[in-house]
């Protein structure tokens, strides 16, 4: 048989095809991995406990859409009956993954980058020790090769605190976390742009609701009081502080129930961000409203949270039922004529809350702002039969006014409730934006003499004091919201179970004091808080610790209630 001579050259050339085809070949193969392999990973230094740049991680577990790894040093070194509760945590978690998280939040939201730059359609989960209130976080550098971010771990992974591995909310953490994995995939690669970190919180702070994954309200408890902390905190100027999350979850709560979650879900899609992407989504809906506008209704209904007085003016949710927001209270003379100037200023997409009380006479509002801001004002006039809101109308060519004849005699309140944005638009950047409220009385001017100018005095401090009373009233309403509604328990109670009755026993819990029932949530749900603070009032009175309310449990609570 006779062979034809091959050149040099087209051997060469074969040989560059072919191992390019090797080259191509290899990046698009993933090794199989097996549980028990020890990993090295980049890890944030601003986040890790000890500001470390870099891990050993074991994989402990493999499910079907994840890879779990947990920190070697972290994991070796604990007793074996914590390692047992961390893996038997972790199975839970890779059930619940693989069968409610993965396809719940990708069929909301979308898919994360997948089979993504590792080519491996499995996403990497990992427990580190973090510094002190970090629970975890996603970094978009591990989106890119090592070429072009040097610390990348070139996967899509999502990184959780080792203190997370023994919390009840752990697969909250989880959800939130991915969701940003998520996010990273429909805006940043997708679109070509980077969503705004407060809407990017907001949604993520959404899912593990969505998900059903906090029944007890242990996690919205959390944000209603990091929002009392810093009620006024600026929606879009995020500093990764706890109030930052306060008023962005409350806020998201408010826009979900007018108007759906749709409102993320189009806001995601969209190739605008932030404030425009949302303003846009619900103009979709129909909504001829300025998201300022919208903004301003929630700022109504997280003061007065009344659905009697509309849908606008509340919350549905009956874990947010109790948020009653305090206003700040301005006490008008009684007598004599008025006129207050007051200053104050605003952040940008921020609000607060003015209420006056006293005065007798008509009463005159004026109200002006900088023009740098766009502002939205409602007030809320309250009489002993209710209370009533209306449109504080601004028109940018003279100074608002708002004329109450007869004021106190009508009206045991004015509340004024301003929110403002920049008129340029921006979003991202401290701005503070000043308004003036000018307040006068009709009253006819007198000349008082020295006793009487006490007796003004005395009078003033009169109508504080009363101020303080109508709170004290408040608080004190509010904690006869807490008497236990059941005379009796006739039925056993147990894990899981949703019932009227379950609130009575919680009721009872918590009346039982901080010791028994610390989280005191009355939900109508028997969840693990619950069924802990159930075995706590158990071991006290010596009864078995099971968590189950049977006959012994329930005639002592019985006999307690008789007494």
């Amino acid at each position: 048989m006779r062979f034809k001579r091959v050149r040099k050259d087209k051997l060469l050339f074969i040989f560059i095809a072919c191992f390019t085809v090797f080259c191509f070949a290899c990046n698009n193969f993933t090794l199989a991995k097996s549980e028990g392999e020890v990993e090295t990973f980049f890890v944030q230094k601003d986040y890790d406990i000890s500001q470390r740049t870099s891990i050993n991680a074991r994989l402990v577990k493999i499910s079907q859409k994840a890879y779990f790894y947990v920190e070697s040093e972290w994991y070796l070194n604990i007793s074996d009956e914590q390692r047992a509760i961390v893996n038997a945590n972790l199975n839970q978690l890779t059930q619940a993954f693989d069968k409610e998280i993965y396809p719940k939040l990708t069929a909301l939201w979308g898919a994360e980058w997948s089979p993504g730059i590792d080519n491996d359609p499995k996403i990497t989960i990992l427990f580190e020790q973090m510094a002190q209130d970090v629970v975890g976080y996603f970094t978009d550098a591990n989106e890119y090769m090592r070429q072009q971010s040097p610390n990348s771990n070139e996967r899509e992974m999502i990184y959780l605190s080792t203190n997370a591995l023994q919390s009840k909310l752990l697969k909250s953490y989880v959800a939130h976390e991915f969701t940003h994995l998520i996010t990273f995939n429909q805006k940043d690669r997708q679109k070509g742009v980077s969503e705004d970190v407060w809407l990017n919180e907001m949604r993520a702070e959404y899912s593990p609701y969505y998900l059903g994954y906090d029944p007890e309200g242990v996690n919205i408890a959390q944000r209603i009081n990091d929002f009392a902390q810093s009620p006024s905190d600026s929606l879009t100027n995020w500093e990764s502080k706890r109030t930052d999350y306060g008023v962005v979850v409350m806020f998201g709560y408010y826009l979900v129930q007018q108007y759906g979650v749709d409102i993320l879900v189009s806001s995601l899609h969209s190739n605008k961000t932030g404030i425009v992407s949302l303003q846009e989504a619900i103009a979709q809906k129909g909504e001829t409203k300025d998201l300022l506008q919208i903004f301003n209704d929630w700022a109504v209904a997280v003061f007065l949270n009344d659905c009697s007085l509309g849908e606008k003016w509340c919350y549905k949710n009956p874990l947010l039922a109790n948020v009653h927001l305090p206003a700040n209270i301005i006490v008008l003379p009684s007598r004599g004529r008025t006129n207050l100037a007051l200053s104050y200023s605003l952040s940008e997409w921020s609000s607060n809350w003015y209420k006056f009380i006293g005065s007798e006479g008509d009463l005159k509002i004026t109200f002006t702002f900088d023009p740098k801001g766009v502002f939205a004002l409602k007030y809320v006039l309250c009489e002993a039969k209710g209370c009533k809101v209306s449109d504080f109308f601004i028109d940018d060519s003279k100074k608002p006014e708002l004329l109450i004849p007869n004021f106190s005699g009508r009206y045991l309140s004015l509340s004024l409730i301003p929110s403002v944005k920049a008129r340029d638009g921006t979003t991202n950047k401290p701005s503070l934006f000043v308004f003036s409220v000018n307040v006068q009385t009709s009253n006819e001017p007198s000349r008082l003499t020295q006793e009487e100018a006490l007796m003004n005095e005395l009078l003033m401090q009169i109508e504080q004091l009363k101020a303080q009373i109508a709170q004290t009233q408040a608080q004190i309403l509010a904690m006869r919201k807490n008497i236990i509604s059941c005379a009796s328990f006739e039925k056993n109670l147990f894990l899981g179970l949703r019932d009227k009755e379950v609130s009575c026993l919680q009721e009872f819990l918590k009346s039982q004091g901080s010791d028994i029932y610390p989280q005191g949530i009355v939900s109508g749900y028997f969840g693990a808080l619950t069924k802990a603070a159930v075995m706590r009032f158990q071991a006290k009175y010596g009864i078995l610790a099971t968590g189950y309310v049977g006959p012994l449990t329930r005639a002592k609570i019985n006999q307690m209630l008789a007494q």
